[in-house]
This record gives structure tokens, C-alpha cells and sequence, in this order.
């Protein structure tokens, strides 16, 4: 009989890694315990069969979790009478990873429609293998106390389950019920409305045609009939997107088959537990009206992710629903009650749980059957991927450009991307930055930098973020040009070191001062040379000449 010491990194909080630990260590009649210390899982095992344990743990996880490395030593003997799951401590360093929001389990769903579960019709219904994560957590250790959920003290039901170690919603931080979690409310502009079931309230008044906020799990969408042309229209003209396709959010499978060609690895991704929003070609049997997608071949859908969701197909008899993201054009999504109340709805469909991290709903695409992201966000983040090359002892921060913001996080290989966050010339939106960086330190523990990567561009807000987060880090500032930045990644995702890249992504700021755009690089991690690039031309009015292009016609033509 021998002793072991286990620490293991990677996604191993919120997704049910200690009560898997339990299980496979009592069903080898081992002894000892497992514990959340702030970044790692520590497990002490005691018995005949340690080397089984060690041999199995990587081998039969939970669905979400992920061991990215596991440190085994041998200790002495403690005499431990039983295995336990024992209180989360903050001893060791390093990065912590914390899982995305992830779908609604199978279990779950079915509890949701059966009219004998004390979950019947609950809209917050989750257990280990499903749930916000993200979302929810404030700090790691991942415990309830570090949450939203923090607000819901678990009734005796519920904590009886929290406790059983055979239940999946043992040590579950998301778990709840009616009688003790999040309820959801409907109102009517701002008066609230006394009905007993909301969600079906608000399938209703989407068969009426009315506008609808429906605040959800990291964000709130506006939701319509996606078969009601006056309705879409409606709801363009109150956001003054008169030509932006919306998404939409349709019932299953079976339906969306009837208006979308599907390949098989776009099913595969559409009805995984991320659920992204999909763009997809439409077939024969597409039958929205053209306000839907104006003068598009394809359309961007995503399938029920929340129980909620579920339910508001359940209580209706519409297939399909426009859902596209609540907020004012360039500023962050709503995500609370009162602006949601306040905004360009007709109806809100609300509920009491604190969004503690925004959101915004993924967006992904397939080029010769390889995906590719338009918006990493919910389902993704902040999941780390690997880069090629490694950053070494280095932690550095990467700030992205100005419009289409997103940050990075990356020490060693790894990288860990931040939610969407959206065009920082906005005020609400650069402090929505702000705040999704603080986020992301407690996260992840990384709270130290020793580089920050901005753009080169001198006047971007996040350039100027970058030094003076750099100030108070006591870190470099690592200007990067735009082009080359789109290259290094190009180069990343294929493997390889070099590569000659047509980069046509429009003006950036070059090293030269001047703007640069449509570009011919030869590129390495490091470096690049400017090759060739497109005649530069005049742009009437500075950056805006690019949302006009009647100017730059006359600046193309007026050219001598």
C-alpha cells in the first residue's frame, strides 16, 4: 500500500472533476481526499490500487472537463479512514481555467418537460455536465460563494443532492430550483406583468408580432417572429440596422433541415454542447421573408442552448425566432434589469440572476469544411487554445485594435481569448473592456504582465489603454502592425514559421505613419516586409471615407 500526491491543471473546476474523483476512488476503495486549490485539483490517495487510479483519472472524464497536466509524487502514509471531498483552499500558483457556459444536458432537458419532476418547467435547471460557468464566477476556487448563485441559498431538496456524492449535481455550483433559484418576470414596457407562467406570456405576444428582451444566460436578445416580415422590419428600424442579417435560434434539427443545407460537421458543431450560431447556406425550402437576410445566400443559425429557450418553444407553436444581440449599436450587450426594461422592446422577459461576465453568442462558419471563427465567445470562452510557439516565462496581455474587440491572455503555449467585447470608441464599451480584463486576472490568476500587445495606431483608445495598464504593470509596450498581427495569425493556424500573405484587410496604421491597406507581406513571428501593396489613396474625412464610398469614389476619380 503506498500514498500519492495528485495535482492536475486544466478545466477541472465547475465541471463535476471532484465528485468523478469521489466516485473513482471509492470504487477502488481508496482513501484520502480531493480539494480546489485556487488554479489546481489536489487529490491525496491512499491504498492497494493507487497506480489504477492514476491510470484511469485522464481516461473516463466528465464531458467538460480536461486535464492538461498531472503531477504525481509519492508520500507518506496518513491513515486515512475514507476518501473525501474536503474545503477549497488558494495554495498554489499558476493559471486557473475556468470552463465555458455550456448547454442544457439531455437529463436536464427531460426533467424540464416532465410534468412529475419538482423541475418541471424550471428555467435555470442545471447540473454538473451542464450550465453557466463563465457567466456566473466572479473568482476561482470555483464555489457557490464565488457566484451569482451565492444570491440563492440551496433549499433542503436541493442541498441534499449538492451532498450526495452519487448524484450529478453533487458539489454542482449552478444547481436550484423553483424554491430556491432565479425567477423570471415579464413586463410590458415598465409594468409588470401578473401572470403565472412568463415564458408562455411570452410566446404569445411573439405570435401577436411584438418585440421581445429576453434576458438569458451571459447577455439579453431581441427576439421576433422570424416569419413576420413586418415584425423584422419593425425591429430594424427601432435599432437602425436597416441591411445587418439577423440571426436566428430555431426549434431542432428536423426544422432548420427545411431552409438550410447542412454538412455533416456542421451538424456536428450546431448540436454540440457549445451550440454557436452556424452560418449556413439556404436551401430550396427557405420560406422567411427577404427582410430576414437581405440579398444573402445564407443565414446565421443557432440551436436552444438554456432551458429557458426550450421552454419558449414548448409554450409556442413558431419553429424559429430572430435572436440577435440587445444593445445600442457599438456598445456592449444589456445585462441589466432596468436597461433591458428601458430599451427598444415592446416586452421583457427578465430574471434575478447577475451576469457577472457578458457573453455574446459565438459565430462560426465552415471554408472547405474547415471551421473558422467569425466571433469566439460564448461556448469557447475563455477555453485556452495552443500556439506554436511558446511566450517562455512572459505574461502578456494582447489589447486587439479599436472595432471588433476581443483580448488575450497568454503565458507559455497558451492563450486564453476574452468573451466579444465590441468597438472601444465607445465609451460603455471600453469600460466593458476594462472590466472583462479584471475579470479574466481573477479567473485565471494571471495578474501580473510583463508585455502588452496593442495596436500600432497612436489614437486608438486600446493603445492608450495599453500604456497605462503597462504603467501600472511596470510592463513593455509591444506596438503591432494591424496587417502583420493578421498574418501571424494566418501563419499560426497553418504551423508555419514564414509565409508570404495578401492581407486585404482594409486601412491600418503602418511603420511608416502613413495608412496602409491591401498588403503583400512576407511575414514571421517577429517581423515582416512590406512586398507590395495597393496605390494609396485619399480618404475624404479620415476612417469614416471608409462607411462612405461614394467619397473614396471621388477621391479614386479626382486622383491625377
Amino acid at each position: 500500500m503506498k500514498a500519492l500526491k495528485i495535482l492536475t491543471q486544466g478545466i477541472v473546476q465547475g465541471v463535476g472533476f471532484r465528485p468523478y474523483v469521489y466516485r473513482l476512488a471509492t470504487d477502488l476503495n481508496l482513501n484520502g481526499h480531493v480539494r480546489n486549490l485556487g488554479n489546481v485539483v489536489e487529490i491525496i490517495i491512499e491504498g492497494e490500487k493507487t497506480d489504477d487510479f492514476v491510470r484511469r483519472l485522464p481516461e473516463e472524464l466528465p464531458p467538460i472537463a480536461k486535464i492538461d497536466s498531472m503531477e504525481v509524487d509519492e508520500i507518506e502514509l496518513e491513515d486515512y479512514s475514507d476518501f473525501e471531498i474536503i474545503e477549497s483552499g488558494d495554495a498554489y500558483s499558476g493559471v486557473s481555467v475556468i470552463p465555458p457556459d455550456i448547454a442544457i444536458c439531455d437529463k436536464c432537458l427531460a426533467e424540464i418537460r416532465d410534468p412529475n419532476d419538482r423541475r418541471y418547467k424550471y428555467a435555470f435547471n442545471a447540473c454538473t455536465d451542464c450550465g453557466p460557468r463563465f457567466t456566473v464566477i466572479e473568482s476561482v476556487p470555483y464555489d457557490r460563494v464565488r457566484t451569482s448563485m451565492e444570491d440563492f441559498p440551496l433549499c433542503d431538496d436541493c442541498l441534499v443532492e449538492y451532498r450526495q456524492p452519487l448524484d450529478r449535481r453533487y458539489h454542482g455550483e449552478a444547481i436550484c430550483c423553483s424554491d430556491c433559484g432565479p425567477q423570471m418576470e415579464i413586463y410590458e414596457g415598465s409594468h409588470r406583468l401578473d401572470v403565472e407562467n412568463p415564458i408562455r406570456k411570452g410566446a404569445e405576444i411573439l405570435k401577436e408580432g411584438k418585440i421581445l428582451a429576453i434576458k438569458g444566460i451571459g447577455g439579453t436578445h431581441l427576439v421576433v417572429d422570424a416569419y413576420n416580415d413586418d415584425a423584422i422590419k419593425e425591429l430594424r428600424k427601432r435599432l437602425n440596422r436597416p441591411n445587418q442579417a439577423f440571426a436566428v435560434m430555431c426549434k431542432d434539427l428536423e426544422s432548420l433541415e427545411n431552409y438550410a443545407q447542412l454538412s455533416d460537421r456542421e451538424i456536428e458543431t450546431i448540436t454540440s454542447n457549445k451550440r454557436p450560431i452556424v452560418i449556413l447556406k439556404k436551401n430550396d425550402g427557405y420560406r422567411f421573408p427577404e427582410s430576414l437576410s437581405p440579398g444573402l445566400h445564407n443565414i446565421g443559425v443557432m440551436l436552444p442552448y438554456s432551458p429557458m429557450h426550450y421552454l419558449l418553444f414548448d409554450e409556442g407553436d413558431i419553429d424559429t425566432y430572430v435572436m440577435t444581440s440587445a444593445n445600442i449599436p457599438g456598445e456592449p450587450m444589456m445585462i441589466e434589469n432596468e436597461d433591458i426594461i428601458g430599451g427598444v422592446n415592446d416586452y421583457s422577459l427578465i430574471h434575478n440572476r447577475r451576469i457577472l461576465n457578458r457573453c455574446d453568442d459565438s459565430v462560426i462558419r465552415f471554408r472547405n469544411n474547415e471551421l473558422s471563427f467569425i466571433r469566439r465567445s460564448r461556448g469557447y470562452t475563455p477555453e485556452p487554445y495552443t500556439i506554436n510557439y511558446d511566450v517562455n516565462d512572459a505574461n502578456v496581455l494582447a489589447l486587439g485594435p479599436e472595432l471588433d474587440v476581443t483580448f488575450s491572455i497568454a503565458r507559455g503555449d497558451k492563450v486564453y481569448p476574452s468573451q466579444h467585447i465590441g468597438n472601444t470608441n465607445k465609451p460603455k464599451t471600453l469600460m466593458f473592456l476594462r472590466n472583462a480584463i479584471e475579470n479574466m486576472e481573477r479567473i485565471t490568476k494571471i495578474n501580473e504582465f510583463d508585455v502588452i500587445a496593442c495596436d500600432m495606431h497612436p489614437h486608438f483608445f486600446t493603445t492608450r489603454l495599453a500604456h497605462e495598464l503597462a504603467e501600472k504593470y511596470d510592463a513593455e509596450v509591444l506596438p503591432v502592425q494591424h496587417h502583420h498581427a493578421h498574418s501571424v495569425a494566418l501563419a499560426n493556424d497553418h504551423g508555419i514559421d514564414e509565409m508570404i500573405v495578401i492581407a486585404a484587410d482594409g486601412v491600418g496604421y503602418g511603420s511608416d505613419g502613413t495608412s496602409w491597406g491591401g498588403e503583400i507581406l512576407y511575414t514571421d513571428i517577429s517581423s515582416f516586409e512590406r512586398m507590395a501593396h495597393l496605390q494609396p489613396q485619399l480618404m475624404p474625412g479620415g476612417d469614416m471615407a471608409t462607411r462612405y464610398p461614394a467619397r473614396m469614389l471621388a477621391s479614386i476619380l479626382d486622383d491625377d
